[in-house]
């Protein structure tokens, strides 16, 4: 009983590390309970690796709840049990590192051990980044944003890299108390103390560029009314209304969220030129969102997309959603299996689009969209940057998540785009949380959560390169071969004492 309670209270803590509580300690204790869990029951140890994730993943998301009762028509308890599908697949990429490090011996607390559970833990958790309908939510690293010495290892390992030290510093906790062993843990601390200097290193760095005045307008529209036809106008002269007050202040460039216009744009339609020609009367050029239609293959298609319109209300570059939402905004396998419809009643129909570069406004100021869900994969924000981008822009519309912890989880996670490239990230919500994050991570403005608001923030295009941004995420391939080595060594090993034993 003392090792299911041991497990249960590390995905707790692991789960509250995270907002909206953001108990980041919680990080550095949680993992190396769940270890102590499956020292003190190895009968058990299945059960115990199978219990902590999925109640770690169970509290993190607990706010699905809600947005599948609300928005899907889902019942309580039938809502509740999807919940808990999501988290017991999500719960087998960390069952399968605590697993396999079981049966390698890993967790036999020794130097060479400590370094391949972390490698091997870290290794499945950039696994959850890359699968076909992948949701890498509350990677473990993430909940370190406002440790910003330590979180500044990012740039050349990613999230992945703190996810990697969480990893070490529990498995060193777990050596030290459990079994008596310095190594592992001294270990850690020195590589926690190596990353706290490199941080303390590179807030010390400067980065220049051309300054730009951009007008975050949040309009506040709750999801309930969204979508309705008579809503249009009504929503189109709040936004106006919004970018008006930014522009007095000074805004060079509007931004407006994720669908803010909720109809097609259609540049021949009266909604369009009646957009552009107030715009012509602004003088700002303006990005924003709207559902595009497409005509593929002789059918039409729905894309999710930003649209750049210059000074004039000519539109000068369009980007489609790469990454969809499941079950929000497409669902999947729905020709194979067309009852999973009924069970998310409010899923879009999208289609990935086929526009995927940067908006360029002018020379050296080129931004990196990425829309809503897109923000939690490092690769889409890296490749934008490859692509020129000189600032990330993150538009979104969380007016679904009301005002639980989601919100407040998904915009912290875009703390990790800024420091791994080395840019300035702004973001505009619907109802919150729009916001500015300097490339240091630093959290410089962020409003609050169902208010109207247009800040007028000032940022610099930047046109550096960081490690990650060359390289992606070799850290993290370069964790599997870590653990493939010192897994073999450790079977060779057995193998071997097997052997002399035997004779």
């Amino acid at each position: 009983m003392r090792a299911y309670l041991l497990a249960l209270l590390g995905g707790i803590l692991l789960a509250v590390a995270h907002p909206k509580l953001s108990w980041s300690y919680g990080a550095f204790l949680g993992l190396a309970l769940i270890l102590e869990a499956q020292r003190q029951a190895p009968q058990s140890k299945g059960k115990l690796s199978f219990l902590a994730p999925w109640v770690y993943f169970t509290v993190l998301l607990y706010w699905l709840v809600p947005v599948m009762r609300n928005f899907g028509g889902l019942p309580f308890l039938a809502a509740l049990g999807v919940l808990g599908l999501l988290a017991a697949y999500l719960s087998l990429y960390w069952v399968a590192p605590l697993m396999i490090s079981h049966h390698l011996g890993l967790l036999r607390p020794h130097l060479l051990g400590a370094l391949g559970f972390a490698a091997l833990f870290t290794f499945f958790e950039y696994l959850r980044t890359i699968v076909p309908f992948a949701f890498p939510w509350g990677l473990l690293g993430s909940s370190q944003y406002r440790e910003i010495f330590l979180i500044q290892i990012a740039d050349w390992g990613g999230v992945f890299a703190i996810t990697f030290l969480l990893a070490l510093a529990n498995y060193g906790l777990f050596a030290l108390v459990s079994e008596r062993r310095k190594g592992p843990f001294l270990l850690a601390i020195l590589l926690l103390f190596g990353a706290y200097f490199y941080g303390a290193w590179r807030l010390e760095t400067s980065f220049s560029g051309p300054s730009q005045k951009i007008g975050l307008i949040q309009g506040n529209i709750p999801q309930s009314l969204k979508w309705k036809r008579e809503m249009i106008e009504e929503t189109l002269a709040k936004y106006k209304g919004l970018s008006q007050k930014a522009a007095k202040e000074g805004a060079e460039l509007l931004v407006w969220p994720e669908t803010a216009v909720p109809a097609y744009l259609l540049q021949e339609s009266p909604l369009f030129q009646e957009l552009s020609a107030w715009m012509a009367r602004l003088k700002r050029p303006l990005i924003l969102g709207a559902p595009r239609l497409e005509e593929r293959n002789g059918q039409l298609v729905v894309h999710n997309s930003l649209f750049l319109l210059d000074s004039r209300g000519k539109i000068r570059g369009i980007y489609d959603k790469q990454r969809l939402v499941p079950f929000g905004e497409f669902i999947p396998f729905e020709k194979e299996l067309p009852w999973l419809r009924k069970l998310a009643v409010a899923s879009g129909e999208y289609s990935p689009g086929p526009r995927n570069d940067p908006l360029f406004l002018a020379p050296k100021m080129i931004f990196g969209p990425l829309i809503c869900f897109e923000s939690i994969f490092p690769d889409l924000a890296r490749r934008q940057v490859q692509k020129g981008a000189s600032i990330l822009l993150v538009a979104t519309n969380d007016a679904w998540f009301g005002t639980t912890a989601g919100p407040y989880q998904h915009f912290v996670q875009a703390v990790f785009r800024a420091i791994e490239n080395r840019r300035y990230l702004i973001r505009v919500a619907n109802t919150g949380i729009s916001g500015l994050i300097d490339p240091w991570g630093r959290i410089l403005y962020e409003t609050p959560l169902e208010k109207e608001a247009a800040p007028c923030v000032k940022v610099n295009h930047l046109a550096y390169f960081s490690w990650y941004t060359k390289h992606g995420d070799l850290f993290a391939w370069g964790c599997l071969l870590l653990a493939l080595f010192l897994g073999a060594k450790s079977i060779l090993g057995r193998r071997r004492r097997y052997e002399e034993e035997a004779s």
